[in-house]
């Protein structure tokens, strides 16, 4: 927090023990320091960050577009999609392609729509969208860079199973398990506990690392990176509802 003009001047008619440590507080909590002082938590931040192509170019992350084959245990059973994820704002495009498919959803404010299986367009239903924007809250790679960012609004620490914990507002947002070597193994969003796995974070771009896959615990939904482009300008062309599919 700020001080203002009156908070400086409560200040100064407070005895000096308390102004130290009120300045020693803003020092730590105004410049955007992460709220977890915890030297093992900070350990284990610092060598997922490392290991996963560094806490610069994490931080200095705005968007990904991310293009990947899904394999599903349901028809179909091969899909394409494309994850337009804005992480400045809580804005998000996800476009599913395969024979006989095209699907579209937007999550843009009062602006959302999507594109159904029967080439209807039409509003996100208001009952989606608190899960929509909650899946954007808990998002994998824009949670790791407001790690990377030291995001004063979420703070970190490790839980009696050796996860990295994540914390926004009060609620476990994403919880992480990391091998020897830092790279996150597995994740899950809130209260879930079993959560999805990551394979090997060897597909890169720029200095970014990226999961080559990842999948549901039990193996009925898998996804292979095929294309990672980041900081893209992302137009308002990208989200703006067609009038019908082209």
């Amino acid at each position: 927090m700020l001080f203002n003009e009156n908070n400086m001047t409560r200040a100064h008619q407070l005895p000096l023990p308390i102004v130290i440590l009120i300045s020693a507080l803003f020092l730590l909590f105004g410049s955007g320091a992460s709220a977890s002082a915890n030297p093992a938590t900070t350990k284990m931040a610092d060598q997922m960050l490392v290991a996963i192509g560094g806490r610069t170019a994490w931080a200095e992350l705005k968007n990904t577009i991310n293009g990947s084959v899904q394999n599903r245990a349901n028809e179909p059973t091969v899909v394409y999609a494309v994850i337009t994820m804005d992480f400045q704002k809580p804005r998000f495009r996800i476009e599913t392609t395969a024979q006989d498919l095209h699907l579209v959803r937007v999550i843009n404010g009062d602006k959302s729509w999507r594109l159904r299986l029967s080439g209807n367009i039409e509003d996100v239903p208001e009952s989606l969208m608190q899960d929509e924007l909650r899946w954007y809250g808990a998002h994998l790679y824009r949670t790791i860079h407001r790690i990377a960012a030291r995001d004063p609004a979420i703070s970190l620490d490790i839980d009696d199973q050796g996860r990295l914990q994540i914390f926004a507002d009060g609620e476990r947002i994403l919880w992480l398990r990391l091998d020897a070597k830092g790279e996150p193994y597995a994740f899950g969003a809130y209260s879930d506990e079993t959560g999805s796995l990551s394979g090997p974070w060897t597909f890169q771009q720029g200095a970014i690392h990226h999961p080559t896959w990842t999948s549901s615990a039990d193996g009925t939904w898998r996804a292979s990176i095929r294309r990672l482009d980041l900081n893209v300008p992302l137009h308002e062309q990208m989200f703006v509802r067609p009038e019908s599919e082209n």
